[in-house]
């Protein structure tokens, strides 16, 4: 008997009960695997994470227990998080794709080399976060996509403060000038500025966020900046900066 977790018998109530659902969720079938295996069964050492083929060699009858499990989504969830932090880049990238095609982030799972492996970079920016295939679209898409929108939180929060534009303006006319675009070298332009203009890093670092992704958070800001390449930063800072000038 599997039960929920409020000790009754498990039903459409406690959620997701199809092996359909879970997999329209972006469970991964191994992490579903391992964790049913582990209802009413352990080893002596309480494993709880086993390599493909582990459970067939370490299964033993005896070890069941009669009695009834308590089915855990919270626990599940954790565990899908951690299949999905150690699976390939390349073959998590192909399994997020028809999610991001759901997303309406790219027409067809089947693209060009190039938009693949920028699609596998963006990934591999959020891919310890990322607990269900379902959520990766969410993470990526203002790095997907060649526009976003600005939020209006963020703008309110970050960009309306007296001489911010004007401050990512000259970031980006540094960052136009600069002869290396990497994560290190934009961090150690953004520090020397500021350490130059005697402000706090923070006061730099948030805004050029803002003004390349349109949110507050996200993922480390000077490697996406990296992934999304020059020319595309420079006309994101320029855009974002345009619109909010004639605010």
């Amino acid at each position: 008997m599997i039960l929920g977790p409020d000790g009754s018998r498990l039903s459409k109530r406690h959620g997701a009960t199809s092996v359909e659902e879970y997999q329209k969720l972006g469970y991964l079938p191994e992490a579903m695997v391992n964790y049913l295996s582990l209802l009413g069964w352990s080893t002596e050492e309480s494993q709880q994470l086993f390599a493909a083929g582990e459970l067939v060699q370490k299964f033993a009858l005896e070890r069941c227990g009669k009695s009834a499990a308590i089915f855990d989504p919270a626990k599940l969830l954790c565990m899908n998080g951690e299949y999905i932090r150690k699976c390939d880049l390349t073959e998590l990238t192909n399994r997020v794709m028809p999610f991001i095609k759901d997303a309406g982030l790219v027409q067809d799972v089947n693209v060009p080399p190039e938009q693949f492996n920028f699609i596998k970079s963006c990934v591999a920016l959020e891919q310890e976060k990322i607990k269900l295939l379902a959520d990766t679209p969410k993470l990526i898409d203002f790095l997907v996509q060649d526009t976003f929108k600005l939020d209006e939180k963020a703008v309110e929060k970050v960009m309306k403060h007296p001489g911010v534009v004007g401050l990512v303006m000259e970031i980006k006319e540094r960052i136009e000038k600069a002869p290396e675009f990497t994560a290190a070298s934009l961090e150690k332009l953004c520090r020397d500025y500021a350490e130059e203009k005697g402000i706090k890093t923070s006061a730099v670092f948030h805004p050029l966020r803002v003004a390349t992704s349109g949110r507050t958070q996200g993922p480390s800001l000077f490697h996406y900046m990296e992934v999304l390449g020059k020319a595309k930063t420079i006309q994101r800072i320029a855009k974002t900066c345009a619109e909010l000038s004639v605010r």
